[in-house]
């Protein structure tokens, strides 16, 4: 039994819902500004698309904020590899991807359960790290707190520290980053 491919058009309308959230975040900074009646129209679409295929404005953020997950889990799964040739080049990649969504993603920062779940991500990721490398040294620095470092190091390059390089910033945190 094959899956049931999804319609080209609802696929679409969720593409341009999603990139009207975006629109709306980067114009006013405020997620209070998110209304469905704003996004509609900024998506050119109806309130009947929109409750098709989201319960409200919340379910949209749910799944707009997943999608931000699983492309970090993209920019981030290279780094997850034993043997990987330039993880610098891999992580200025994952950066870019802060840097270039800089300005609604700064909004979400703002969110505590997003800098939550971007904390547990990181903690994730650096396990999985460990775990690859088989690092189990007792005295290893703490997943949280290096997540913590990395998080708190990306909020600050995104709100003000703009003017660094995806280079430089990579290059600071390498320091945690490849921490035993």
């Amino acid at each position: 039994m094959s899956a049931k491919k999804e319609d080209p058009r609802a696929i679409r309308s969720k593409r341009l819902l999603k990139e009207a959230v975006q629109s709306i975040l980067i114009e006013s900074q405020d997620l209070q500004e998110l209304t469905v009646k704003k996004v509609t129209a900024k998506a050119e679409l109806n309130r009947a698309t929109f409750y098709l295929h989201f319960l409200d404005m919340q379910d949209l953020m749910k799944h707009v904020v997943y999608d931000i997950f699983d492309d970090l889990s993209k920019k981030l799964s290279p780094l997850l590899q034993l043997e990987s040739v330039n993880s610098d080049e891999q992580m200025i990649t994952f950066l870019d991807y802060f840097y270039q969504h800089r300005k609604y993603l700064s909004v979400l920062f703002e969110e505590k359960a997003f800098q939550k779940k971007l904390h547990n991500f990181i903690v994730d990721f650096i396990q999985a790290r460990r775990d690859l490398r088989q690092i189990v040294k007792e005295n290893a620095v703490s997943k949280d707190i290096i997540a913590s470092s990395i998080l708190g190091i990306l909020m600050w390059w995104i709100r003000d520290g703009k003017h660094y390089s995806s280079e430089y910033i990579a290059g600071q945190m390498s320091v945690w980053m490849t921490r035993r």
